[in-house]
C-alpha cells in the first residue's frame, strides 16, 4: 500500500487542494461581490494551482503551512480574478470595485474567514488520511511519535523483576506446617 505522500494518493491530494484554492478564491470573491471570470481562465488556475501545490503533498500538511497557502493563494487569486473579469468578453458588470472602505473590509473579511475554516478542514481531513493510512498500512507516519497502544501485554524477560517471597505464617514449624497448638 502506497503512502498518501506518494502515488496516486499524492496526486489526488494535489487536486483537492489545488481545487479548495481556486474554489475557496471563487466563492468568496462572488460573495464579496467579485465578478466571475470565463471557463478558460478558472481552468488554467486549476492546472496552476495544481502544479504549485504538489511539492506540499509529499508530507503530512501542517496547519501553518496550509494558512500561508490559503492565505497567499487568496491574495494571488484575488488579483487574477479581478484581471481576468475585466479581459473576459463574458464577465457581467459587477459591483465590485474596491469602491470604499465597506467593500474592501468586506472582500478581506469574506477571504479570511473563508481561509481558515477550510484550512482547519483540510488539515484535520489530511491527518485523518495518514493515520488511516497508518492504521491499515501497520507503519508509522514520518515524522509522528509511534501512538501508545492501550491493553497490550509485554512480556518481562526473566530475572528482571525479583521471584516474590512468601511470608513465614507465625506459629509455622518450618514454615510449612499447620500451625502449632498454642
Amino acid at each position: 500500500m502506497t503512502s498518501p505522500g506518494s502515488g496516486p494518493l499524492r496526486a489526488a491530494r494535489g487536486l483537492v487542494l489545488a481545487a479548495v484554492v481556486v474554489g475557496l478564491s471563487l466563492l468568496s470573491h462572488d460573495l464579496a461581490g467579485g465578478s466571475r471570470p470565463g471557463t478558460v481562465p478558472l481552468v488554467v488556475l486549476a492546472a496552476l494551482s495544481a502544479v504549485a501545490v504538489r511539492p506540499l503533498t509529499r508530507r503530512e500538511v501542517g496547519l501553518p503551512r496550509l494558512l500561508a497557502l490559503l492565505g497567499v493563494g487568496q491574495v494571488v487569486m484575488h488579483v487574477v480574478l479581478e484581471r481576468s473579469a475585466e479581459l473576459s468578453a463574458t464577465a457581467t458588470a459587477s459591483t465590485h470595485a474596491h469602491d470604499g472602505p465597506v467593500a474592501t473590509a468586506t472582500m478581506l473579511a469574506a477571504h479570511a474567514v473563508a481561509t481558515v475554516v477550510l484550512a482547519l478542514v483540510l488539515r484535520h481531513g489530511d491527518a485523518l488520511l495518514w493515520r488511516l493510512w497508518s492504521w491499515l498500512s501497520g507503519r508509522q507516519v514520518p515524522g509522528r511519535p509511534r501512538p501508545v497502544v492501550v491493553g497490550r501485554v509485554v512480556p518481562l524477560a526473566r530475572g528482571c523483576l525479583p521471584a516474590p517471597r512468601r511470608a513465614p505464617v507465625p506459629g509455622a514449624v518450618g514454615g510449612r506446617a499447620p500451625p502449632a497448638v498454642a
